[in-house]
């Protein structure tokens, strides 16, 4: 049984599994549930993560065992399968849309944000129309009808800085971009190294819909040689 009181806050470890549960429930389902393997290559990446992390595979399973006691994620044997593979139950259970979903689970992988950073790392999870659509979804997590009530907080302003960050409350963290740090300024592109994969991946969409365009170009041309050969037979 799920019990609030009991189940947060979560440390570092457990955020790190849950919120690599959750992203993969959504961008990756043919793959969902994960094996302990897959679960650690997805704590551990390069991109999107803040901070990266190293773990093994004795602390994921270890920081399994806890979420599945604490009600947020479950075991999963599949027929015909030799491994165990897990799932997460945390947004039954709390009962959340898919968009406080999304949020929450870059908030689990990446730490504090604007909405602005929000929005343009949330697309692979869910399409929010605009920036007030955002702010919508926090302001509902900030403010819940349910247990636990609030989800998410406001962060008080960094010096010189003009946007709000929100961070989930669920979870231990570490801010190394909060007041006073070191880390990167709220209004920040995405890091080099994700913003050159963003960049090959979005390459490689536009050569893809180039070789579909340029095969159902010639299919046409195909098509319209034998209709052409076929007309020709009649008159």
């Amino acid at each position: 049984m799920f019990d609030p009181s009991i189940c947060f806050p979560l440390d570092r470890t457990e955020a790190r599994v849950l919120g690599a549960l959750m992203e993969k429930s959504v961008t990756t389902p043919e793959y969902y549930p994960m094996t302990v393997n897959s679960l650690l290559a997805a704590c551990n990446q390069k991109t999107s993560r803040e901070p990266v992390t190293d773990f093994d595979e004795t602390e994921v399973l270890a920081a399994l065992d806890r979420l599945r006691e604490k009600g947020v994620a479950r075991r999963v044997d599949v027929a015909g399968s030799r491994v165990p593979k897990f799932r997460q139950v945390f947004g039954e259970v709390l009962e959340l849309d898919q968009a406080a979903f999304a949020l929450l689970t870059l908030l689990f992988l990446r730490g504090p944000q604007t909405p602005g950073q929000l929005r343009a790392r949330s697309e692979r999870l869910h399409p929010f129309r605009d920036l007030d659509a955002i702010q919508a979804t926090l302001d509902a997590l900030m403010q819940r009808d349910e247990e636990p009530i609030a989800l998410v907080r406001a962060l008080p302003l960094r010096p010189g800085s003009k946007e709000v960050r929100y961070a989930q409350i669920l979870a231990d963290e570490d801010d190394p971009a909060g007041a006073g740090g070191t880390g990167a300024a709220a209004d920040e592109p995405p890091p080099y190294a994700e913003r050159v994969n963003q960049l090959a991946a979005q390459a490689a969409r536009i050569e893809e819909l180039e070789t579909r365009l340029t095969a159902t170009e010639e299919e046409l041309v195909r098509l319209r040689s034998a209709f052409e050969s076929f007309k020709s037979a009649f008159e």
